[in-house]
């Protein structure tokens, strides 16, 4: 059924010129396709895992698939637990667990890839006013011997000069291997 009307969509997007337009990403998926019809998984993996690679590139900002409150560091990607409040006590650290992509790779060499991001935060309080901008509050660098797409991200934030009240915090990741940059709001509550 997904792949008819798939094919109907296809046909109804050729109509006004004729014909469907065939590009880079439909010529690598008819190749996966062809490569698990042959039984080569490992093959269609490999292509698969380069066509996710063409899209990546074509990202012009750092986007995010999460951007969370957490209550413990992550171990890995995917790995955390939501915080279930937003509310916080003057002084207590607030973790932040994200998952960057877009983002280009570093080469620091001997075979290593590298992501590195700036972490700038803005403090804002409940009507919007910046109390805060601060580039670079902190960053992250991972090297690694593979171009890593899932990169969990602990960002932790200790606001001690906030008073009680309701405010947002503007998480901006720049990435340093290229000019692409992303942000994500997070609103928190603090409380005597």
């Amino acid at each position: 059924m997904k792949a008819n009307i798939l094919l109907l969509m296809m046909g109804l997007a050729g109509l006004g010129t004729g014909t469907v337009q065939a590009g880079p990403v439909t010529d690598a998926a008819l190749a996966i396709e062809a490569k698990l019809a042959d039984g080569d998984a490992a093959g269609a993996l490999s292509a698969a895992g380069d066509l996710y690679g063409q899209v990546w590139a074509q990202n012009m900002a750092v986007g995010f698939t999460q951007g969370l409150l957490v209550v413990q560091y992550s171990t890995g990607y995917g790995v955390y637990n939501p915080r279930p409040t937003n509310v916080f006590k003057k002084g207590e650290p607030i973790l932040i667990y994200c998952e960057p992509y877009g983002f280009d790779y570093g080469s620091p060499g001997e075979g290593l890839y590298s992501v590195n991001l700036f972490i700038d935060l803005q403090v804002l309080d409940a009507s919007g006013n910046q109390l805060a901008n601060v580039p670079g509050a902190t960053e992250y660098n991972m090297p690694s011997r593979h171009q890593n797409r899932e990169v969990p991200v602990n960002i932790t934030y200790t606001l001690d000069g906030l008073q009680p009240g309701r405010y947002t915090l503007v998480t901006t990741l720049r990435d340093k291997n290229s000019q692409k940059s992303g942000s994500f709001q997070t609103a928190i509550e603090i409380t005597p």
